[in-house]
């Protein structure tokens, strides 16, 4: 007979813990934060710097004209107020273009994180199948064990029923043997008993053979559809192995994009923080000179041409 197959007692493996998206989120949203008080005092200090700047030149401008005509001081002192004017607004302009930068770099993240939502799904959905693989090869593994004992069972049957043919057969030859010894008539009822004893016994050995011939197809067909199984096993296995290799490709795809944000990122901070005390330490009041005579004042230099909208901005870190 067969017996009912046990269920595995084995469990798949919890998945890993993943680190929540949520704490990525709230660093960016700090990181935000950071660059609007860096904007903010950046442009507080430029201001100032602005102002320092115009009192300096208009000092200077006084410096050199001396005595002269007050409408002359007054004409040089708004070109000078100009020219500041200018530095002050490409200066901001410039500070205002790197915090644009910091913005997009971060915009650029957060999509980046919102784009990673799906791949930790599609990675958890990956190991619930490798869970759920692992639990149907124990269950086949416990199967194959319990056929493997019924057929052990069904061979030791059998060899217990060729015994017993052999028995029958060894007490037919004894009671020829002895039928020549004892009385016909007596020895006839009693062979006549034993042949109805024998066929009964014959029958049931016939219908306990047919039985096993059952069983063992029953366990010949168990067995093809556990091979069938298995080859299902098998090429789901290979199909998994193919997605974990392109998710293995993604992750270091995305690592990469990540490092690269970030290492802009840093050079702009670094950038945006060493600006200030260069432009400060550009500014450094000129020598008092004699007053020259009066002459024309020289044409402004021609203002630099705006950038065109194609030509790829390139980095003033290290000039």
């Amino acid at each position: 007979m067969v017996r009912p197959v046990p269920s595995a007692a084995s469990s798949a493996a919890p998945a890993p813990p993943h680190p929540p998206l949520h704490d990525f989120v709230k660093l960016i949203e700090e990181l935000k934060s950071l660059k609007n008080r860096s904007q903010s005092l950046d442009l507080g200090k430029l201001e100032d710097q602005h102002n320092q700047a115009r009192d300096a030149a208009i000092k200077a401008v006084e410096k050199k004209a001396g005595r002269g005509d007050s409408g002359d001081i007054v004409r040089l002192q708004s070109e000078a107020k100009k020219i500041v004017d200018a530095e002050h607004e490409r200066s901001k302009e410039i500070l205002v273009a790197k915090f644009q930068k910091i913005d997009q770099g971060l915009a650029a993240l957060s999509r980046f994180l919102q784009d990673l939502g799906p791949v930790k799904d599609l990675e958890s959905r990956v190991h619930e199948q490798e869970g759920r693989l692992k639990k149907m090869e124990e269950e086949l593994r416990v199967q194959r064990k319990v056929l493997a004992h019924e057929q052990e069972e069904l061979e030791r049957d059998k060899s217990l029923f060729e015994a017993q043919e052999n028995a029958i057969s060894q007490r037919q030859k004894e009671l020829d043997a002895k039928l020549a010894n004892i009385e016909v008539a007596k020895r006839a009822a009693e062979l006549d008993q034993q042949q109805a004893d024998l066929e009964a016994k014959l029958k049931a050995f016939d219908h306990e053979m047919s039985q096993v011939q059952k069983d063992r197809e029953a366990i010949n067909k168990d067995a093809d559809s556990l091979g069938t199984k298995r080859a299902e096993l098998d090429a789901e296995g290979e199909s998994l192995a193919t997605e974990r290799l392109a998710l293995g490709k993604q992750k270091s795809a995305m690592a990469e994009a990540v490092a690269h944000e970030m290492a802009l990122t840093f050079e702009a901070f670094v950038r945006d923080m060493l600006k200030p005390a260069a432009e400060a330490a550009e500014i450094d009041p000129e020598p008092k000179k004699p007053a020259p005579a009066p002459s024309k004042p020289p044409a402004p230099p021609p203002a630099a041409p705006p950038p065109q909208a194609g030509d790829p901005k390139k980095s003033d870190f290290w000039t």
